[in-house]
């Protein structure tokens, strides 16, 4: 079964952790974070990293096709608007996705990577009507493996030997899934369900909140709980400025994280 269009990359933010497209001002420091020993162990970039690799994978990543098939973002640190990691999706028109990342050296030990993945996650479950995440990573990228298990994907103890090719070469690499309800269950579990303390939702627009959560459209909503397609904008509105978001996408990530709202299981 094949999936609808991929909406266009929004920006996502937890107030820590804000993911946006990839721009041509991130290319330095690309290539730095890039130059990383580390990266170049544990990921497919080139090796030797150079400002050339930056800006094809700039062109590819931020082509409108590519856009609309491999969401990709920029990770950033708030209050900068910096460039300290890339995250990206890749939807298998199955209504699955594998989850690929890299963080700065820098920017690591933080705790960043985790909640970009979970923002990432949360958009792909919601947006894309995602059911599963997948996760995979050469043996021995312990931090990688550390940033999955933290954001809730599901890794077992074992192996698969020579499961994954890493730089020609045939790699025992682990595998994680990662579904709705692990997401839920890990944002719960690392902050508990807080009491939403900013203006008050009112009950219908807590039901628009939840449909939103489920990837509806406004005219899917209207139809399902007896009101106009415009009442739904009106909704959708209120909603946006109640939570402070500048998309419905955002507006799901930040009701899941304040406890608002649970993912579709």
């Amino acid at each position: 079964m094949s999936t609808a269009p991929t909406p266009p990359v929004p920006v996502l933010s937890d107030g820590i952790v804000s993911l946006r497209p990839l721009a041509e001002r991130d290319i330095p420091e690309i290539v730095a974070g890039c130059q990383d020993p580390q990266v170049a162990t544990w990921t497919e970039v080139p090796s030797p990293y150079a400002r050339a690799d930056a800006e094809h994978f700039l062109r590819e990543r931020s082509s409108g096709g590519s856009q609309a098939h491999l969401p990709t973002w920029a990770i950033t640190v708030v209050p900068e608007d910096t460039w300290v990691g890339t995250i990206d999706l890749r939807p298998d028109g199955s209504r699955g996705a594998d989850i690929g990342y890299l963080l700065a050296a820098h920017a690591r030990r933080a705790g960043h990577m985790v909640r970009a993945i979970r923002l990432v996650s949360a958009w792909g479950f919601s947006a894309l009507g995602l059911q599963v995440i997948t996760w995979r990573a050469v043996v021995g990228n312990d931090a990688s493996l550390h940033a999955a298990r933290r954001a809730g994907f599901q890794v077992p103890s074992h192996a698969f030997p020579r499961y994954l090719v890493h730089r020609g070469e045939r790699a025992d690499c682990w595998i994680g899934t990662l579904a709705p309800e692990d997401l839920a269950a890990a944002v719960r579990s690392a902050e508990g369900r807080r009491q939403y303390l900013g203006p008050e939702l009112t009950r219908r627009e807590l039901d628009v909140l939840g449909l939103l959560a489920r990837g509806q459209a406004n005219r899917t909503i209207a139809i399902g709980l007896g009101i106009s397609e415009n009442t739904v904008k009106n909704h959708v509105r209120s909603i946006l400025e109640k939570l402070q978001a500048t998309s419905r996408s955002e507006a799901v990530v930040t009701a899941l994280r304040l406890g608002i709202v649970d993912l579709p299981s």
